[in-house]
């Protein structure tokens, strides 16, 4: 690869970050780096070849780091501490570097394939240092925490907000350690299905009801309204009745979603003893239950609509986490207002995460791993568990 084609793939991850693949253009990434359009295709095939190759070189990168902790020099505690100094390096100063996250979904059926043995190789590698420096725990722990601490270091443009570097780095962390030393649950009880879909009465809540079941598996724009109107059982006509347009489809999906979560939290916590276990239940009710797919939604599609409408739901999700914010502080008052919040999202952004990777959400006590690990990184002290002599190496930073 040249240096200018990196340096393209560089400015397009950031403009992907910031409003999303679909909304950028080529004649914008070449204007990033002082290219015209038509110039950026002397070395790439297209906008689709810098997403593919951006998205696949990224998990290679990480797939080295994971590599080095399974398999490189050092006791297992060095080796992991290595790894989580690595992810830490590369997503503090570079956190477009987990686009995957949100915009791998735009890949194609072999892209998506050639992404899946990728990303299937930071898992199982990631896996053999938990294991190394974590003997203790069993094969679902495993998946567990490797799945959290990729999934951690991915949240890391939300957790951003009001914190410099080192101080992002330093929360991320405690965080990572927090993960690493997490004792899980043993996995004796019942898998937890998905909850039964059922057919709405009315013909407003049916297309809500399928185009959040498409949004979700396909994505917003890979979904057209005939293929919402065909899943709500009625012809497109009917559906216009209700919708104007795709777009308005995904707004009442959101919205009621964020303001449904906060109706929830408010009825639990007028009833609470304690807010933070009332918040983490909640929130692990809701992430497995039937709407939990509106919150992976809420992640990966809200970019795409109108400005004013993002901005409602975003006031909304401040609303959410302020709550989250004020319980943080009062279990742990030496919390800044900042770094609360900063867990605050870690937590939501795991738990998240988690309950929709299909190979998690099917583990028996999937329930009690959640809140286990959530009030794992909820205190500080989880930080400082025993991790297999953990030791910070020294020239990784």
């Amino acid at each position: 690869m040249t240096r200018r084609s990196a340096q393209i793939m560089r400015a397009a991850a950031v403009l992907f970050r910031d409003a999303g693949y679909r909304n950028v253009s080529i004649d914008e990434i070449g204007a990033a780096v002082g290219l015209t359009g038509p110039a950026v295709y002397r070395h790439f095939a297209g906008k689709h070849d810098i997403l593919v190759r951006t998205l696949i070189g990224q998990v290679e990168l990480v797939e080295d780091m994971a590599r080095r902790a399974a398999d490189g020099p050092g006791t297992p505690g060095q080796r992991m501490a290595g790894f989580l100094a690595d992810l830490e390096q590369h997503s503090v100063h570079r956190d477009e570097a987990m686009l995957w996250r949100r915009e791998r979904r735009h890949l194609r059926p072999a892209e998506r394939e050639r992404f899946r043995a990728a990303f299937g190789k930071v898992l199982g590698h990631t896996r053999s240092a938990l294991a190394a420096a974590r003997p203790d725990l069993g094969e679902s722990g495993l998946e567990l925490l490797s799945v959290a601490l990729l999934s951690l270091f991915g949240n890391t443009p939300e957790m951003r907000v009001g914190l410099d570097d080192a101080r992002l780095a330093a929360v991320q962390g405690g965080l990572a350690r927090a993960i690493v030393g997490c004792a899980p649950p043993g996995g004796a009880g019942v898998a937890r299905p998905r909850p039964a879909e059922r057919t709405p009465a009315g013909r407003r809540e049916r297309i809500v009801a399928a185009a959040a079941e498409l949004f979700d598996r396909r994505g917003f724009h890979d979904v057209r309204v005939d293929d919402i109107a065909r899943a709500a059982g009625m012809s497109g006509a009917t559906l216009y009745q209700q919708f104007p347009n795709k777009t308005l489809i995904l707004r009442a999906i959101l919205e009621r979603g964020a303001e449904g979560l906060l109706y929830v939290t408010a009825e639990a916590l007028a009833r609470a003893d304690d807010a933070l276990d009332t918040l983490v239940g909640t929130y692990v009710d809701q992430a497995l239950g039937l709407h939990g797919r509106t919150m992976r939604i809420l992640a990966t599609d809200a970019i795409y609509l109108p400005d004013d409408t993002q901005r409602d739901l975003r006031a909304a999700q401040r609303e959410y986490v302020a709550e989250w914010t004020d319980a943080v502080r009062a279990r742990h008052p030496d919390h800044p207002a900042t770094e609360a919040r900063a867990v605050a999202l870690a937590v939501i952004g795991v738990v998240t995460d988690l309950s929709q990777t299909g190979r998690v959400r099917t583990h028996p006590d999937i329930d009690a791993e959640l809140r286990v690990l959530a009030h794992a990184m909820l205190t500080p002290a989880a930080a400082e568990c025993e991790t297999g002599a953990m030791t910070e190496p020294t020239g990784r930073r």
